[in-house]
């Protein structure tokens, strides 16, 4: 639903940089709001917090690309493209033997860039395919994200993390607006509809997904975030009317059916953040 919004508050005559500073902000005022009721403890070190702020990098490229590739191509393939990002961690995983190879992994790894090439079996205009290159920089970028939140925070809690993580990405955002004067408010109404909702649907996503890996653990929580291309079509159709060709369809099918394919073995629990 995130990607939906922010489609419509392009449409609404925002920007990219706007859209994903209104979002950052937003969210880490509710977040604040969040930590502050549920009362829970932020106590990180002075090595943690500098770790995070480095993750905090490819954090907001992860953000601002695939914002800025939703201004570009369709929300449903900026969504399958971004989510080859699990094959991507389970290549660098098996080159760096983080992870043992496994044939599920494999063939989930075959059939997500099976499904993201059907997906991108269409022609594209030049736009367009700077939209392609800003999603598959976001799938590089969160990947990074990914891993590093694993190696430096694995086994702990990592709701502190994420709240450290929203306030440097707030930060950035904002002074990236100030320094490029790039600051544009939505002039239709479907453009503030769509700024409420990626603020309050990325601040729910956040809470819903510490929250849930605290209470039924990564695994469930993993296999219900999978879902989320399908949404992202199936959504965009219906209310951004973006339909994509057949084939692409099929390829959607083949990236949700790899997703699952990459489920994490339990001995080795993927952290929240």
């Amino acid at each position: 639903m995130v990607g939906v919004c922010t489609a419509l508050a392009l449409l609404g005559g925002s920007t990219p940089l706007t859209v994903v500073a209104l979002r950052s902000f937003g969210a880490l005022a509710i977040l604040l709001v969040y930590f502050r009721v549920a009362r829970l403890p932020l106590a990180m070190t002075a090595r943690e917090r500098w770790i995070a702020t480095g993750i905090a990098i490819p954090l907001c490229i992860n953000t601002y690309s695939i914002n800025f590739a939703i201004s570009k191509i369709p929300v449903p393939l900026a969504i399958l493209i971004f989510y080859s990002w699990p094959a991507i961690v389970a290549l660098v995983s098996w080159f760096t033997g983080a992870e043992v190879f496994r044939w599920r992994g494999f063939f989930g790894l075959a059939l997500a860039f099976t499904g993201v090439g059907l997906a991108l079996n269409v022609d594209l205009s030049a736009g367009q395919a700077i939209g392609v290159a800003l999603a598959l920089l976001s799938a590089f970028a969160w990947s990074t994200v990914f891993l590093l939140m694993h190696r430096f925070f694995g086994g702990r809690d990592t709701r502190p993390v994420t709240l450290h993580l929203a306030v440097i990405s707030a930060a950035v955002f904002t002074l990236a607006c100030i320094a490029l004067r790039n600051f544009t408010l939505p002039v239709q109404v479907k453009g503030w509809v769509g700024v409420a909702g990626v603020t309050l649907f990325y601040a729910f996503a956040l809470i819903g997904l510490f929250t849930a890996t605290v209470h039924v653990g990564p695994m469930r929580t993993g296999f219900f975030m999978n879902f989320e291309p399908l949404a992202s079509v199936l959504l965009s159709a219906l209310i951004l009317g973006q339909q994509l060709a057949p084939v692409q369809y099929l390829g959607a099918v083949l990236v949700v059916v790899a997703l699952f394919l990459f489920r994490p073995p339990a001995r080795r629990p993927a952290p929240s953040f």
